[in-house]
């Protein structure tokens, strides 16, 4: 037994820790232990589940990473690359019709 185990502070394998903010949100920063193959999509949808926002029929919401749009389709362990974190922003998106 390890004594990380020992203290009950032992910390699931592989996971990567997610922090996203939203300033116009009151429920204060979005935090959460996810896995590599996890999607961005996946992340920005819980964030908005969090946050109590939804996209409009005039604005979506998309995550942000190293100041670029990151598709819902790539996984965080993709963008964490080598790091056991990640950062991203919520940016609400004004479509154009």
């Amino acid at each position: 037994m390890t004594i990380q185990e020992e203290a009950g502070t032992a910390r699931p394998a592989h996971l990567i820790a997610v922090q996203m903010s939203l300033p116009v949100s009151a429920n204060g920063p979005y935090r959460a232990q996810v896995q590599p193959q996890d999607t961005a999509g996946n992340v920005r949808l819980a964030a908005m589940n969090h946050f109590e926002v939804s996209d409009g029929a005039d604005y979506t919401y998309v995550l942000t990473h190293g100041g670029r749009d990151v598709p819902d389709g790539e996984t965080v362990g993709q963008i964490a690359s080598e790091k056991d974190s990640v950062e991203f922003r919520l940016v609400k998106k004004i479509t154009q019709g």
